[in-house]
């Protein structure tokens, strides 16, 4: 019972320094409301507030429990101390006693559902990996730090600053019930806006849509940022509509500010700010307010920018690659990975309605049944509102396709639930939640969606109150926990472990480097590659011969375009006379794609190859500087036989002769494979039994120079063992 406590001081402590924070900023503004607007609206702004702060805490590496104690209490101080505290006197009518009851007893028993699963141990797939796995090494190093082996370390992370101060506290369970706060928020604020309107029967049947929707219930309870982002975008359109009616000047700043925040949650969210701009220009047609709006999202969005500038050479890491090159994350990788989310291996995209409302498997959770009637919301289009609101959908959904698993349909769905509820039917508008409530209850999805989606299966509160031990518990349904336990175990601090696959990597210390996550995993990953695959072994030699000459600079080229592959080289060498030239220090080498990794091809090791980062392209090229002439009179290459060899010449030399050769593989690639691996600091390994080299790993262990620390469940843990104990094993 301890243990709650802690999380609920965790989640309270947060919760209570960002309303406190935006009582503090709300009050100033003095902006007419009602009592309920008053906290919601007070609480986002006071949330986008502290965010910041402790962006600028990491910063200053000032991550202490301490201060995350001691900050929100003098906050509430200082806000009770201004008056600040104080909410207004004017309040919403009161909805009818039969519509509270209603909503009182559906609201309450899935709120409790929500509750006891936000506050079980933390579970959920990304939220046990990188979302809590970032948090929970920054409050480590007491600080942000630059994480170069992860790229969803470089994405803003607004939300998980305010799970750093709960997880100072209450561990990973008091970052997911900060999350499960805005599920809760969201419906209420769709509730105050549709009353502001006169709507209370249709506010509340699209914020019982949204709040007891699965995969609402099932994001907004774990570590993620989906619900959070609704919450914020939606509470944008509220005061827009609300500004568009007073044009009161200080809504404009909280419009700004959390037009930044939205930015600052998640990428795709980048959108509210032209939206704002745009609603306000299209309204005022004047400069000055859309710049106050500007300038005000700009104090939330350029932190963001300015440190992935500096820590990943570009300011919208890890996305844009091409615009912004650098040695973090492969363009390749961009273009595969933009790829895989935007299909999630559907044969075809018409499948995407019946996945997101019945089976939920395939994209990861489901919306219920009930939004199959989705096309009945342009109904909505006779009415002004209905067409803000229909113009709302479409923006915030805008970006839907680059990702499409269902909970990326959470910042548009108010919007679309509103509209929906509009329908000039009420009675059978309420009859449609009813169902909406009876199929969205874990009991009922059994019977209709596929029993691998992403949803919550029970109330429960042995879990939550520590009653069931947390352990069985993250055993059971977190498939990586086992290992990562054992991780945390075996593996001395400062080591790296590597992995193809994501760990639950929030629940240990040890750094864990997946194998598509960065460039470097990406290196790691191909050097296995090339001890393992057939056609990724060096056993072309690409020969270059002509009459001897002096050359200052060799290089290579492609001689043709071909969008579907990248080329490679293992190594290449210069000769004179059958004699290879012994590289110099001096040498400087250089690719027109992926430079910095150009090293790779010269050396020496049989295991890593350069890698273009781009499709092949005429003109491209692979060279070295000698410093000063050198007589040459062949160039080598080794190449891996997926390679058109007859692609690439010799440039400046056109008369020299290209001969092809197959030669036996290097022996010791295995070996060379894991060498590479220690040498960029990586000393154990992780290997599932799926995975295709696993027995390769098991059986040959001498060939890869490892040792087995241990097994949990389907996965081993290896240590890679250096040069001098493979030699002492072997005497």
């Amino acid at each position: 019972m301890g243990q709650v406590l802690y999380i609920l001081l965790g989640w309270l402590v947060t919760v209570t320094g960002a309303y406190a924070l935006g009582r503090m900023l709300w009050s100033r503004l003095d902006i007419p409301c009602t009592r309920e607007e008053s906290i919601s609206f007070s609480f986002l702004l006071g949330a986008a507030a502290y965010s910041l702060v402790i962006f600028f805490l990491g910063i200053f590496h000032l991550y202490y429990r301490g201060i995350f104690l001691g900050l929100p209490a003098l906050l509430l101080v200082a806000a009770w101390r201004m008056g600040a505290l104080t909410l207004p006197a004017e309040r919403f009518a009161p909805l009818p006693r039969w519509l509270r009851w209603s909503v009182g007893v559906v609201g309450g028993l899935f709120g409790l559902l929500y509750l006891s699963n936000a506050l079980a141990p933390e579970v959920s797939p990304d939220g046990s990996t990188y979302h809590l796995g970032l948090v929970a090494r920054y409050y480590r190093e007491r600080g942000m730090v630059p994480v170069h082996t992860n790229l969803y370390a470089a994405l803003s992370q607004g939300i998980e600053m305010l799970f750093v101060s709960a997880f100072s506290i209450g561990r990973h369970s008091a970052a997911a019930m900060v999350h499960c706060t805005f599920l809760f928020l969201l419906p209420w604020m769709m509730l105050n806006w549709a009353r502001r309107r006169g709507m209370p029967i249709p506010g509340v049947a699209a914020a019982l849509l949204v709040f007891l929707a699965p995969v609402a219930g099932i994001d907004g309870v774990s570590a993620y940022i989906d619900l959070a982002a609704a919450t914020v975008v939606f509470a944008v359109f509220a005061l827009l509509d609300r500004w568009d009616e007073t044009r009161e000047g200080n809504l404009l700043l909280v419009i700004g500010a959390l037009a930044g925040f939205s930015y600052a949650v998640k990428y795709t969210l980048a959108l509210s700010l032209p939206f704002a701009m745009g609603w306000v220009f299209w309204r005022e047609r004047k400069l000055r307010p859309v710049l106050v709006v500007a300038v005000c999202a700009a104090v939330f969005i350029a932190p963001w920018m300015m440190r992935n500038a500096i820590w990943w050479n570009n300011p919208v890491a890890p996305l844009f690659n091409a615009w912004f090159p650098n040695p973090y994350v492969h363009q390749w990788f961009e273009k595969e990975y933009k790829l895989s989310m935007a299909t999630y291996g559907l044969r075809s995209l018409w499948a995407i309605p019946f996945e997101v409302t019945f089976r939920g498997a395939n994209l990861a959770g489901r919306l219920g049944p009930v939004f199959l009637l989705a096309p009945l919301a342009l109904l909505s289009l006779r009415h002004a509102v209905g067409r803000r609101l229909l113009l709302a959908w479409v923006v915030f959904t805008a970006t839907y396709f680059t990702n499409i698993g269902t909970r990326f349909l959470l910042p548009g769905l108010p919007f679309l639930a509103l509209a929906l509820a509009m329908l000039p039917w009420p009675r059978l508008v309420l009859a449609g939640v009813a169902v909406h409530a009876l199929l969205s209850w874990p009991d009922s999805i059994k019977f209709y969606g596929d029993k691998y989606g992403w949803r919550l299966d029970k109330i429960v509160w042995r879990e939550a109150l520590r009653v069931k031990s947390e352990e069985a518990f993250l055993s059971a349904l977190v498939p990586t926990y086992p290992i990562t336990r054992l991780i945390d175990a075996q593996v001395p601090a400062g080591r790296r472990v590597y992995s193809f696959q994501q760990l639950a990597e929030a629940y240990c210390s040890p750094e864990i480097v997946v194998a598509f996550q960065s460039a470097k995993g990406e290196v790691l990953a191909h050097s296995i590659h090339n001890a393992l695959r057939e056609d990724r072994k060096p056993t072309v030699q690409v020969r270059y011969t002509f009459s001897a000459r002096p050359l200052a600079q060799v290089r290579v080229a492609v001689n043709r375009d071909w969008p579907d592959a990248r080329w490679s080289v293992h190594e290449m060498r210069i000769f004179h006379k059958g004699a290879e030239l012994p590289r110099s220090p001096h040498w400087r080498v250089h690719a027109d794609s992926a430079g910095e990794q150009a090293v790779l091809a010269f050396d020496n090791s049989p295991a890593t190859r350069w890698l273009a980062d781009v499709p092949w392209r005429k003109g491209d090229g692979l060279s070295m500087d000698l410093g000063s002439p050198l007589t040459v009179d062949e160039v080598v290459l080794e190449m891996s036989p997926d390679q058109p060899w007859d692609g690439i010449l010799l440039e400046g030399i056109p008369e020299a002769k290209i001969e092809r050769r197959v030669v036996p593989p290097p022996l010791g690639l295995r070996r060379a494979a894991m060498e590479e691996l220690l040498a960029r600091n990586v000393q154990y390994i992780a290997a599932e039994a799926g995975e295709y080299w696993y027995a390769d790993l098991q059986n040959r262990s001498d060939s890869w120079g490892i040792e087995e620390v241990g097994t949990r469940g389907y996965m081993r843990l290896y240590r890679i063992l250096a040069n001098h104990e493979i030699q002492k094993i072997r005497k």
